[in-house]
């Protein structure tokens, strides 16, 4: 038993009114010539989207799994949904994020270097002034060899719980009182590894690690009557240091994330008030490619994006006027009538009806003679530049130029626009026209150009005013005896 003979994408697209006929025919017509697959040429054009011919394909399988429906899709349209989409909130939300970490890395590594400069500041300052009291309030003690009052002195010291060690050593290197009295009477050994932090010729300070902290050591001389009789060391914990900046590296994280989270949810509010009315223009551009060019976006924010979306109005009511224009009209027509056409668009216009008008007709005397002297290209230029001049005197006059033959001009006055006072318009539209052409006449005799005659023809009466012509072309112009009457 033969397979069920599958139905054309071509006819599903249709049926499903993803596509238009028109717009079928036209990329049926372009499959036949180039070769390529409908489904891309489709979506090339954009007549339809990857979404609609995956459906139109889906449709057209009845059965088939996703993988067997993608290995019939052209290759182009394959690759595309490959491309990964990255929407604007999730690019917005990495952007924060990236700059609010930059800027917390920089200004917390800023202020906790300052944090700790002046925290290392303020205890040398501390330091110093602890053995600078120490030196002095003990060398008379060591002169004497008096330990009692030496001990008494580290003891009030070591009250600090900053201090980690003060010791008092004489001349010959020996440790005469100290904090750890297991270290009393033995010789000072000189600390290894240690970090020059100042040094002059009143107190040395180093700095080294034990184990997990830091201690600053600071050394000064103990003198009596300016004679050095001895060393005072004392060891200060950087302990507390450390731990505030601990505190503020974890301040500055917990800060971290929460301005983390805040811009986020800022970047989420930011992204979906500025993609809202782009997917507006998303839709509207649909609308407008559908032939909707009803189709307006309602306008809430007074900024770019809201000039954005007033440009998409005014270019949808630009292309309604075109198309009703184009509809009605056909590409050229008088001003008077498209905003006749543009009042009320949706009319069906200008039927045929008899009106009382003014016609008028002028043409250029001689003009067969005229024009056989003469190149076709300096003819055409010659009567476009008249009937320039011309149009402007019968607009001004509220002429209705009805048509160009030859070098022939008809105009109607009193339609499609009534005037009472038709035929007084008429008339002085022709003098106003003898009178410019002698201007005309007078400009361009000076590039030694012929000058150019003419002669009216004007008849009131009743006519029959409307549309003529196809469905597919029509113009609007006046017909019947007294039109003909004018023209001779």
């Amino acid at each position: 038993m033969s397979e069920k003979k599958k139905k054309p994408l071509g006819e599903i697209l249709k049926e499903e009114n993803i596509v238009k006929e028109e717009t079928l025919k036209e990329a049926l017509a372009e499959q036949k010539s180039s070769g390529k697959k409908l489904g891309n040429i489709l979506v090339d054009k954009g007549f339809a989207s990857m979404k609609d011919i995956i459906y139109a394909l889906a449709l057209q399988a009845k059965g088939k799994t996703p993988a067997q429906i993608a290995t019939t899709l052209p290759l182009s349209i394959i690759d595309r949904i490959k491309r990964k989409r990255i929407p604007i909130r999730v690019k917005l939300s990495i952007l924060i994020t990236a700059i609010i970490v930059v800027i917390m890395f920089l200004s917390s590594y800023l202020i906790l270097s300052r944090q700790r400069e002046q925290f290392t500041k303020q205890m040398i300052i501390f330091g110093t002034t602890i053995v600078g009291n120490l030196s002095n309030n003990s060398s008379i003690s060591l002169l004497e060899d008096d330990e009692a009052s030496l001990n008494i002195l580290i003891e009030q010291v070591s009250k600090n719980k900053e201090i980690v060690y003060a010791m008092v050593i004489d001349k010959k290197g020996v440790i005469k009182v100290h904090t750890d009295i297991s270290k009393v009477d033995k010789k000072y050994e000189p600390l290894k590894d240690t970090i020059e932090v100042k040094k002059d010729e009143s107190i040395e300070i180093s700095k080294y690690r034990e184990e997990e902290r830091e201690i600053l050591n600071f050394s000064i001389p103990v003198k009596y009557q300016k004679v050095a009789i001895g060393t005072i060391h004392m060891g200060l914990s950087l302990e507390t240091l450390e731990n505030n900046i601990s505190e503020a590296k974890f301040f500055v994280i917990v800060l971290t994330i929460l301005l983390i989270l805040i811009g986020i949810g800022i970047s989420l509010f930011m992204s979906t008030l500025f993609s809202k009315p782009v997917y507006n223009l998303v839709d509207g551009t649909r609308e407008i490619k559908n032939g909707n060019f009803n189709y307006r976006i309602d306008l809430f924010s007074n900024d770019e994006l809201g000039d954005l979306t007033l440009a998409f109005n005014d270019m949808a009511d630009g292309l309604r006027k075109k198309e009703v224009i184009q509809e009605s009209f056909g590409r050229y027509v008088t001003p008077e009538i498209v905003d006749m056409i543009l009042q009320n668009p949706d009319e069906k216009w200008l039927k045929g009806k008899k009106v009382n008008v003014t016609v008028m007709f002028a043409d250029i005397r001689g003009f067969t003679a005229f024009s056989e002297k003469k190149e076709p290209e300096e003819v055409v230029n010659i009567l476009n530049e008249y009937f320039s001049m011309a149009t402007e005197v019968i607009q001004k006059h509220g002429g209705h130029i009805d048509k160009f033959a030859g070098d022939e001009i008809m105009v109607v006055f009193g339609a499609p626009i009534a005037y009472e006072d038709h035929s007084v318009r008429a008339v002085r539209a022709a003098v106003s026209l003898q009178n410019e052409l002698k201007n005309f006449n007078s400009s361009k005799a000076t590039e030694g150009r012929e000058a150019i005659r003419i002669g009216t023809g004007i008849n009131s009466g009743d006519v029959v005013a409307g549309n003529l012509g196809s469905s597919k072309k029509m113009e609007y112009t006046v017909i019947g005896d007294n039109v003909n009457l004018a023209s001779r």
